[in-house]
């Protein structure tokens, strides 16, 4: 999950409005967690609004900050209608399936990407220059991250002859994510079969099931609301499996062998900049798609015990965190 600071803004110092009176603004958040409680927010919604308070936007004074989520009997398209409707001054949200469903919903309400795996490949910005439509926000740039997270694997298996690639049903940019591993596979003479699932159920039995020897997955919501399980799965299979894309450190504390993945908290300071800079009458066509500057690296020794692996020390020492 994001948490707290982070490093580098999309350009240009911290600007506050304390100084200076603004009219109330609507924030709508399309959130891919899992619902917490009535009368309870979630750490992304907590860190989102204090990051958003620093630049001057408070709940008490000047804004309206509007969550709506999937629920059981209630799916994500329903939750972005509901969410439309309340005509925000910005949308945000984060992952390709969710940004696109909000921009195949509206072309008028500008939309934040916390987060999208890469928005000129998968066509949700034409350019990361200059997006040029109502899209803008962070990309985890998988492009780069799938190659680099499957090198990582491929040191720590390094007998390995097959890793599988898994995704979530639904998500548009699965053809290109595919095709990404495919090549970063066959660069290394691996073979990959790729898998697409439904849920938590089919995901699990997949992993049940694999003759592969190690696999890579994407980071998605439905990854984030079942760690435990998913991890306790490759576990009993000896599955080696990798996590890379959006904010993914929890899972390899879960039990999962590593993530390599975009910084959480980067990504959350150039989301709120973004969105600050809207609210403050920049257009998201002219506002460049940022691209992240740190990286998460984090490895679970203990499971590599257990998987009978030896992780290299070079990998070790590259590593921000090392689980024992």
């Amino acid at each position: 999950m994001l948490s707290g600071a982070g490093a580098a803004l999309l350009g240009g110092a911290l600007w506050t409005c304390s100084a200076q009176a603004t009219p109330r603004a609507r924030v709508g958040l399309l959130s891919v967690f899992a619902v917490p409680p009535p009368g309870q927010r979630t750490r992304y919604e907590v860190d989102f609004l204090a990051l958003m308070q620093e630049r001057g936007w408070s709940e008490a004074s000047n804004l309206t900050f509007d969550v709506r989520a999937a629920a059981p009997g209630r799916p994500l398209s329903a939750a972005a209608s509901e969410l439309i409707a309340l005509k925000p001054n910005v949308l945000v949200t984060a992952g390709t399936p969710a940004v696109k469903l909000l921009r195949d919903l509206t072309t008028d309400i500008p939309i934040v990407m916390s987060g999208a795996g890469d928005p000129v490949g998968t066509g949700l910005v034409s350019d990361l220059a200059r997006p040029g439509g109502n899209v803008t926000g962070v990309s985890w740039q998988l492009r780069e991250l799938i190659p680099k997270t499957l090198s990582f694997l491929h040191e720590m298996v390094p007998r390995t002859s097959r890793v599988d690639f898994v995704n979530q049903v639904g998500d548009p940019g699965h053809p290109f994510f595919a095709k990404v591993m495919r090549e970063a596979a066959q660069a290394r003479s691996l073979s990959c079969q790729v898998h697409e699932v439904a849920d938590v159920d089919q995901l699990v039995a997949t992993i049940s099931a694999s003759t592969a020897d190690a696999m890579l997955m994407l980071a998605t919501g439905m990854i984030y609301s079942a760690q435990e399980r998913i991890a306790t799965a490759a576990l009993q299979r000896r599955l080696p499996v990798a996590i890379t894309g959006g904010p993914a450190p929890a899972l390899a504390k879960s039990g999962l062998l590593f993530c390599y993945n975009a910084n959480g908290e980067e990504m959350a300071r150039r989301t709120v900049e973004c969105v600050d800079r809207i609210l403050r009458g920049a257009k998201p066509a002219d506002i460049p798609v940022a691209q992240p500057q740190r990286y998460d690296f984090v490895i679970n020794l203990k499971t590599a015990r257990t998987l009978g692996l030896t992780v290299p020390r070079a990998l070790q020492l590259r590593a921000d965190e090392l689980i024992e």
